[in-house]
């Protein structure tokens, strides 16, 4: 499940920034290698509640810096939602 999570996030992040998928690595700073901002933030948490029918704060995504923290959160979160 963790090796599909990551592929998810960064054909997310792919589809946010333009890079393609290849091109995102799990050491990339969000915001200063793949210029996230705050409003591609608020579109990323949208785009996550969709799909895992989770819910995320966009505050929590703030303070993600790498592609590999943000898989571990998502990671985190969808297990806290299936242990419910």
């Amino acid at each position: 499940m963790e090796k599909n999570l990551g592929l998810e996030v960064k054909q997310m992040l792919s589809q946010m920034t333009g890079l393609d998928v290849p091109e995102i690595g799990d050491t990339d700073d969000l915001f200063n290698d793949l210029g996230i901002d705050s409003l591609k933030v608020i579109e990323i948490a949208t785009q996550i509640e969709r799909m895992y029918k989770i819910v995320v704060k966009e505050s929590d995504l703030m303070k993600l810096r790498t592609v590999k923290e943000a898989v571990a959160y998502l990671k985190e979160v969808l297990e806290n939602k299936n242990e419910q």
